[in-house]
């Protein structure tokens, strides 16, 4: 249970920066909306003055009226009370619109700045957390504090704002029946404390539990196939249930402090309502109180304690809404990102590319990867790199396009060091084909542009080169053809041949291959090598090789060990010196003709 305890851990939220702190920067996305909040205010100041008239007009119809036996005369007043209802009725229509008008612009504002921040972050930062926990940020966490603007906090200062009305006019009307109404808020107060302290711990642990699922149920569909290869079937399920289990344990937590704050509310609800009634019958002997006026308090007494009642539900959506943007915030607040220069310098490739000193560890005093290593990629040449799995070979091309950046040393295009230039300029430079290439759903046409402007000749050009215009024959709707999620409809090799297609609509100037025909057939490798021989000679090319027949033509061949280059040469030049090279080749040769 390693794994899911990091993520539980990691996202677990610590409760200890201060909540005022929180909503005064979540209310910040609402600024924009000032002019819709100061209507709304109206409209919840209106809903609090509508609040007592009922009770107003229950008085004056018990002690105008029916104290008196008769209903001559109330017609006025029944058809006052009856528009005033619908107005009240109008007043929360509007309302409640009004604050999911606003609320959720101001979410689609957060949605949209987490998913551009999302887009800066570094490679190291994704490499360090779940996709599941990235997507619980922008939607169900976002989701929360809409929760929280739309039956949380704007809620809580409408009733607050109710509460103030019923008690001006419970001491307006009667100072002694409004002091027994108002005389159980201490211990109101003190079961209110409790809960909060109670229920707030447990629903922060809760949270956290609750995202943990989320982590691992993502993990675990993902890599779905490689679960049922290993019949780890049962293995998934018990870990599952480890997490549903500790996440019912945190939960029932925060039921029971549910459980226990409901009835004390209750209890304090009905011993008011016991003393008005006995405080009422005695002023109600003596003279001193009307008919009317009781039934109004008891009437106002019960609005009074609805908004009480519902503060554990309230609550319930305050906690989500914090501990959701305590996650929110804590993710807005990494800045782990490739910087760019303040005066970032035009990328232009027009001599060499070069490697002088550089040295890089992936996490900071671990294992360097790449140790002191010098080399130069000239323009229009084919440098391939080997050497054993862990040798540094696909750290080369991450450094290269800045995914990470030199610990020592500096690489430079045309002895401009990279960290100097326009990162986009940059990336633009590099064609990237990997091993593993990630395919978007949508159309054949949308994957090989990404994005880019549609050029009916290119894509033509585009189709002819990578060999990719059999397949488009093939298909029910040529370049239209749904290719399904991660490109589930197409096989390792037309996966492969849509990653060249696409590198080539993007026409770099260098062109990176990261072992691109490892994991495919011979026929399709093949005809990948043919495309890149046509293009190689138009076109710088950095090569990671896992199969070393592929690279037999380049011109600079890189023999890498423990992060250093041991060897380099031409492949003639290495067979003939005998080392490390001549003995890979030696290797994969003999399994070769094995198989």
């Amino acid at each position: 249970m390693a794994n899911q305890d990091g993520y539980f851990q990691s996202d677990q939220t610590d409760g200890r920066e201060l909540r005022h702190a929180l909503l005064f920067r979540l209310l910040g996305y609402l600024r924009p909306y000032w002019v819709g909040l100061l209507f709304l205010l109206v409209l919840m100041l209106a809903s609090a003055f509508l609040e007592v008239l009922p009770s107003e007009f229950t008085l004056r119809l018990i002690d105008h009226h029916l104290a008196k036996g008769t209903m001559t005369g109330s017609a006025p007043l029944v058809v006052a009370f009856l528009g005033f209802l619908l107005l009240g009725f109008a007043v929360q229509t509007a309302r409640y619109v009004l604050l999911a008008w606003v609320g959720q612009r101001a979410m689609l504002d957060l949605r949209m700045e987490l998913f551009a921040h999302l887009m800066r972050r570094s490679t190291h930062f994704f490499h360090r957390n779940p996709v599941g926990r990235l997507m619980t940020r922008v939607t169900s966490d976002v989701q929360n504090l809409n929760e929280m603007f739309s039956s949380g906090f704007v809620a809580i200062v409408g009733d607050a704002l109710s509460l103030l009305a019923i008690v001006l006019w419970m001491f307006t009307k009667h100072a002694g029946l409004a002091a027994v109404a108002l005389g159980i808020m201490p211990f109101l107060l003190v079961a209110t404390e409790v809960f909060r302290r109670r229920a707030g711990d447990a629903f922060r642990e809760t949270q956290g539990r609750y995202a943990a699922i989320q982590a691992y149920l993502q993990e675990q569909l993902s890599g779905m196939s490689l679960v049922q290869l290993n019949a780890q079937e049962a293995r998934a399920r018990g870990q599952f249930g480890e997490l549903n289990r500790s996440y019912l344990e945190a939960f029932l937590k925060t039921i029971f402090a549910y459980a226990v704050f409901f009835p004390v509310v209750e209890f304090i609800t009905s011993a008011t309502l016991a003393a008005l009634i006995f405080y009422g019958g005695i002023k109600l002997q003596a003279g001193a109180l009307t008919w009317g006026l009781l039934f109004a308090f008891i009437q106002q007494s019960g609005r009074f304690f609805r908004p009480i009642r519902e503060l554990a539900e309230r609550y319930n959506v305050m906690q989500t809404a914090m501990a959701s943007s305590e996650r929110i915030f804590k993710l807005l607040d990494n800045q782990e990102s490739i910087r760019e220069a303040a005066d970032p310098k035009p990328a232009v490739f027009e001599g060499e590319i070069r490697f002088e000193a550089v040295s890089f560890a992936y996490e900071e005093g671990g294992r360097k990867v790449v140790q002191e290593l010098s080399g130069a990629i000239p323009k229009g040449k084919r440098i391939a790199v080997v050497g054993h799995t862990g040798a540094g070979k696909s750290t080369l091309i991450n450094l290269l396009m800045r995914f990470y950046d030199v610990a020592g040393g500096r690489i430079t295009v045309d002895g401009v060091d990279l960290r100097d230039l326009e990162l986009k300029g940059l990336r633009h430079l590099f064609g990237l084909v990997l091993q593993d290439v990630f395919i978007f759903s949508g159309t054949l046409e949308e994957n090989i542009v990404l994005g880019r402007e549609l050029d009916a000749a290119r894509i033509r050009g585009v189709l002819a080169q990578s060999q990719l215009q059999s397949l488009v024959e093939r298909l029910p709707d040529g370049l239209q053809t749904q290719v399904g999620e991660r490109g589930q409809k197409l096989s390792a090799g037309e996966r492969q041949l849509v990653a060249f297609a696409r590198m080539l609509y993007q026409e770099p100037a260098i062109l990176l291959l990261d072992e691109a025909t490892a994991n495919i057939d011979s026929e399709t490798e093949a005809r990948i090598q043919a495309v890149v021989e046509h293009v190689s000679h138009r076109m710088t090319t950095f090569t990671i090789a896992h199969r070393l027949s592929t690279i037999k033509d380049a011109d600079e061949i890189w023999v890498m060990d423990q992060g250093r280059i041991i060897e380099r040469g031409t492949h003639d030049e290495l067979i003939v010196q005998g080392g490390h090279y001549a003995k890979l080749v030696r290797l994969q040769f003999a399994e070769e003709e094995a198989a």
